[in-house]
């Protein structure tokens, strides 16, 4: 029996499907995972402020695929001395563990409100620092840790020179510069997030453990109305400025450069530190000074406020090993500006007699912190001036109208501040002047 034209239809479409089974219903190769490895913690640097090191760096916000936030639960930082940097070998095989730092995403935005009703409080933040937040971390340098740190792959043995004979003389070398070798502090972190995961090491970066100037003693505090100044002694140790060159000789060249003189930084500090200071919430030392200082004084930003308490130190600032080390802090000096500066005496004053009153006119203060004027009188024949004004007028002239006529008077004006207790001016130039009878 022949298959009728619907028949061939359907055993047609079935002989395509089964011919083309091993290519419709395949499975390609698989994907590769999704990788959820943190970034490693960006723009890391350190710093030599006296025996601490201070770390900071920028938290990592995603990971190494783009994937924000990031899957990194903490930031751990290593750290070794020694005269090079280690290399083809695994840095935490060889390397100490600073610390251990957790880190968070950053926190979401509270719901609005309903309307008309306050704002929702924020949720407690957790504990440790901010994906893409700068973080700054410490470590305090000691001893131990100035002391370079064994390595497991010993340093190759260099065969020693063998002994001259008797009857031969050593030739001399070449006149060199010694080699100075110097020690550092060197660092990396790492980020960390679940199931072990770890990003790349950061690369290494450090700072000189050698010893820098001492600090300074305790400065000096001393202010005008309108600048705060501070002094101090060097460092007893502190590198001086080279000597000028005599001009009557040829100029040379030593064998080694020297190092250049120490300058200072100065800062401003609280009184005390906090006891409960949060750990995350630490900040790099900013000196007023935007470049260390070659001299020994030092005149404060932003003037004077009186009642203010401002606390300072100084810090030496030395080179070594090819940088710039903040040394240790002098003591604190604080000082609360009080205002005993009174203002100037006023100028110009004069006097014109009318009938039955005399008017004094003088020169206006410039004064910024000016209460106003007293005007003072008294007898042109002797005895001391009396005020005539009960309180400080602002106004720079005055109508003395309790004058008796025919009698002569004599005059000056002070000025007063807004201080408590006021301060009071000299006395201004005095005139005399005699009422006429009305």
């Amino acid at each position: 029996m022949k298959p009728s034209r619907r028949g061939r239809l359907v055993l047609s479409l079935f002989l395509a499907c089964a011919a083309a089974t091993t290519a419709c219903g395949k499975k390609g190769p698989p994907l590769a995972p999704l990788a959820r490895i943190p970034s490693p913690p960006a723009n890391a640097q350190a710093a030599r402020f006296g025996d601490d090191v201070y770390v900071w760096f920028t938290v990592p916000a995603s990971n190494v695929s783009g994937q924000m936030p990031a899957d990194a639960t903490a930031v751990e930082l290593y750290a070794l001395t020694a005269s090079a940097p280690p290399s083809g070998t695994d840095l935490t095989l060889v390397t100490e563990k600073i610390g251990t730092y957790p880190v968070h995403p950053p926190m979401p935005a509270p719901p609005a409100p309903p309307p008309g009703a306050p704002p929702l409080p924020l949720p407690p933040a957790p504990v440790g620092f901010t994906q893409g937040s700068t973080a700054v971390v410490r470590e305090t340098l000691t001893d131990a840790t100035r002391q370079p740190t064994v390595l497991p792959a010993a340093a190759p043995t260099v065969a020693a020179a063998p002994e001259p004979a008797e009857d031969e003389t050593p030739l001399p070398g070449p006149l060199v510069s010694p080699v100075v070798t110097e020690l550092r502090r060197f660092y990396f972190l790492i980020a960390t997030g679940p199931r072990g995961r770890e990003s790349a090491p950061t690369p290494l970066f450090s700072v000189p453990v050698g010893n820098a100037s001492s600090p300074p003693a305790a400065p000096a505090l001393t202010y005008t109305p309108t600048a705060m100044t501070i002094t101090w002694e060097p460092s007893v140790n502190a590198r001086p400025a080279p000597p000028a060159a005599d001009p009557a000789l040829l100029p040379s060249k030593p064998l080694i450069a020297p190092l250049p003189p120490t300058g200072y930084h100065v800062f401003e500090v609280p009184r005390e530190a906090a006891a409960d200071a949060d750990p995350y919430a630490l900040a790099l030392p900013a000196a007023l000074t935007p470049q260390p200082l070659s001299v020994t004084t030092f005149e404060v930003p932003g003037g004077v406020v009186y009642g203010r308490e401002r606390c300072f130190e100084v810090r030496a600032v030395d080179q070594v090993g090819g940088a710039l080390v903040v040394g240790g802090a002098s003591a604190p000096a604080c000082v609360t500006p009080v205002d005993t500066f009174p203002p100037a005496a006023p100028t110009d004053l004069a006097a014109i007699a009318g009938a039955g009153v005399i008017n004094l006119i003088w020169a206006p203060n410039t004064d910024t912190d000016l209460a106003g004027y007293i005007v003072l009188r008294g007898l042109a024949s002797g005895g001391p001036l009396q005020a005539v004004t009960p309180e400080p007028i602002r106004e720079t002239t005055y109508r003395d109208q309790a004058a008796t006529p025919g009698v002569r008077y004599v005059y000056a004006v002070v000025a007063v501040d807004t201080a408590t207790p006021q301060n009071v001016s000299a006395q201004s130039n005095r005139v005399e002047e005699t009422s006429r009878t009305p």
